[in-house]
């Protein structure tokens, strides 16, 4: 958080509900107004009176959002790249463009390659033996190999 006094003037335009959610989620509390929204149902807003940096952001619809969930178009106006929003001047899409996935670096959905050939070291396995107890006198059981 800034300044206290911008806390409390966010606080008091957004309401405790939405204060306690922006704190909860981003860590800072901001207010500004609706840009626009993508298909995946991120929000993306613009306070010109906030400092340069901070003054365009993205509120994404899942609660821990990851950078690389912003489409190509969105991305290029939220660092500002471009100076008008997607829903303003929509950029051409080109016939070879795939739609956007997200990076899935460190989640179970990484890509991870099959390996066919057979692992060079070997995991040690310790032969156990059971150690039993008869009228005081202890019976060691060794493996059979």
């Amino acid at each position: 958080m800034s300044y206290p006094t911008r806390t409390i003037k966010n606080f008091l335009k957004i309401g405790p509900k939405e204060y306690l959610r922006q704190l909860l989620y981003i860590g800072d509390t901001k207010f500004g107004n609706l840009v626009g929204t993508d298909k995946y149902g991120n929000k993306y807003y613009e306070n010109k009176e906030e400092f340069f940096g901070r003054d365009r952001w993205v509120d994404y619809a899942e609660h821990y959002g990851d950078a690389s969930q912003i489409p190509s178009q969105w991305h290029a106006w939220i660092h500002k790249i471009k100076e008008h929003p997607p829903t303003s001047d929509p950029p051409p899409s080109p016939k070879y463009l795939s739609p956007h996935t997200e990076n899935f670096t460190g989640t179970r959905k990484a890509f991870r390659t099959y390996n066919t050939t057979a692992p060079k070291i070997l995991a040690w396995e310790p032969k156990l033996y059971a150690v039993t107890s008869v009228q005081g006198r202890e019976k060691k059981k060794f493996p059979q190999t």
